[in-house]
């Protein structure tokens, strides 16, 4: 097809370069019609300024032998004279370069100029009046109007050319208007034909070139983007159509490669995934059962150690209580309450009293009960917390704001275990807030499940340690023993729900508790 549409497009750029041609040649030979008669209009010009230079001199002499006539001046008198000589000589220059440029045929200009020519010879005889008047004083009135016909003739006659060189003007000008209109109606008709013929080659060469080459294109595109069974269809016998033949063919045979390569691919895809999925179980299930371990072991470490702390220390840790109780009341009265042995009393009996809060707090991780589910409000569960808190609260400068959701049903939860995790909650957030701000408890609904948010308006948690705040024995306060949110934790996972935690320092911390509706 390349060749026979490249044959096809070389007679098509011939014609159209002899169309061309052609069209250029005719306006060329026009248009130097136009410009031949523009020079010839300009020459013509040239000369209807010499005639009506003529006819100006004429008019003039007439002028001046009229005012001889009304008053016989001598200045009247060489003014004419002057007249008739630059017209004789006018008249002369002027026919003898005409007579070199007027074709056969122009007769009546030829004969004009010969008239003109007789009318100043004519009006050579006011010479000699001039002169007889002007050393007699005297002159023929009759003859001097009798000479004024010469010039009124060659007024008459001088327009007369003047029509003539008119007329030539106008025929050129008519001609040259003529061919430009013919130059302007070949430039639109070789337009429209031009128009048509590039229209009518791009409609061909878009449906015979373009078109199927843009679809084999597509069709390349969408198999190397992976649709293998791609074809495509022509019904052209030239060279498009071969090259259709031959993508087709490529197809076929890297589409029966690719289903090979593709099966071979499946099985040994399935045999990793199955691989893959037996690690990733047994992976999962080494790490649940990893972190199940250290959680327990953990857990029995803290119940040995309260285990123990409980019988070597609990008991010996009442009498002093007890003991320190006795000795505080006979200090006071001996010494008084003011006194500073009773203060170092004092102090004994808060350091017992703290030991104790510590050794309760070992016994409740470890031996933490299990949850009794029954049905309970969680709003009203939550505002009882809140009315709990709330004198403390206020006194260190805390607002607490409470957003229940309306509407929440009841559902089975142990309402003692979640008061304790709300309020250890509320606890490390008045801490974090030493100098007053905000504390919000709201409850929403989502879907089957109770989302309880505690926020504060604290220092934040560093993010280094939002992964270690709910392992045991990890605390960042002074003095703290680091079970509190280990605690909160695992009440929330008995009851089959999950703890986050949200913060950036200096902006607050968000812990968010979800509860499910129903247990499974």
């Amino acid at each position: 097809m390349l060749k026979k549409l490249g044959k096809s497009i070389t007679i098509a750029n011939a014609i159209a370069f002899t169309v061309v041609i052609i069209v250029g040649g005719i306006s060329i030979y026009l248009t130097k019609n136009i410009l031949h008669n523009t020079y010839k209009i300009e020459k013509l010009s040239q000369d209807i300024l010499t005639v009506d230079s003529i006819h100006s001199d004429a008019y003039r002499l007439v002028l001046s032998m009229h005012h001889f006539l009304i008053e016989q001046d001598r200045l009247y008198s060489q003014e004419a004279m002057e007249v008739i000589s630059k017209l004789t000589k006018k008249v002369e220059d002027y026919k003898d370069d005409e007579f070199k440029e007027l074709a056969e045929g122009e007769n009546l200009e030829v004969a004009l100029l010969d008239t003109i020519l007789k009318d100043v010879k004519g009006l050579k005889s006011i010479h000699q009046i001039m002169e007889g008047f002007s050393s007699t004083g005297k002159f023929d009135r009759d003859e001097l109007i009798a000479l004024e016909e010469y010039a009124y003739s060659i007024e008459a006659n001088t327009a007369r050319i003047n029509k003539i060189h008119l007329d030539k003007i106008n025929n050129w000008t008519s001609e040259s208007l003529s061919n430009m209109w013919l130059i302007l109606f070949i430039y639109l008709v070789f337009i429209t034909i031009g128009g048509l013929s590039i229209y009518a080659g791009h409609v061909i060469l878009l449906k015979k070139v373009v078109n199927p080459i843009k679809a084999l294109a597509t069709a390349t595109i969408e198999f190397a983007e992976g649709k293998l069974d791609k074809r495509v269809y022509t019904d052209s016998r030239t060279e498009i159509g071969l090259l259709y033949q031959s993508f087709n063919n490529m197809a076929e045979k890297l589409q029966e490669n690719d289903e090979v390569l593709r099966k071979f691919n499946e099985e040994l895809e399935r045999k990793v995934q199955e691989r893959t999925l037996e690690l990733q179980k047994a992976n999962e299930q080494l790490q649940k059962t990893q972190k199940a371990l250290i959680r327990t072991e953990k857990i029995a470490a803290v119940g040995q150690i309260a285990a123990g702390v409980t019988h070597e220390i609990k008991n010996p840790l009442n009498s002093l209580s007890i003991n320190t109780q006795m000795l505080l009341r006979e200090l006071s009265a001996e010494f008084g309450p003011a006194s500073s042995t009773v203060e170092t009393a004092s102090l004994i009996k808060q350091e017992i009293y703290r030991i104790n809060n510590i050794l309760e707090e070992f016994v409740k991780f470890a031996k933490l009960p299990e949850p009794q589910f029954i049905d309970n409000d969680v709003n009203h569960v939550i505002a009882e917390v809140v009315d709990l808190i709330s004198l403390s609260a206020q006194q260190s400068g805390i607002k607490i704001q409470l957003c229940p959701q309306e509407n929440i049903p009841a559902f089975k939860f142990d309402a003692r275990q979640f008061k304790e995790v709300l309020i250890n909650l509320a606890q490390n957030a008045a801490r974090a807030m030493k100098n007053g701000g905000a504390m919000e408890i709201k409850t929403n609904k989502v879907d089957d499940n109770v989302i309880i948010t505690v926020s504060d308006t604290g220092e934040g948690i560093p993010q280094k340690n939002l992964e270690k705040i709910f392992s045991p024995f990890f605390s960042t306060r002074e003095g703290g023993l680091g079970l509190g949110l280990s605690i909160v934790q695992r009440i929330v996972e008995s009851h089959g729900g999950k703890i986050n935690c949200l913060s950036n320092v200096g902006e607050g911390t968000v812990f968010e508790i979800t509860l499910p509706l129903e247990r499974t």
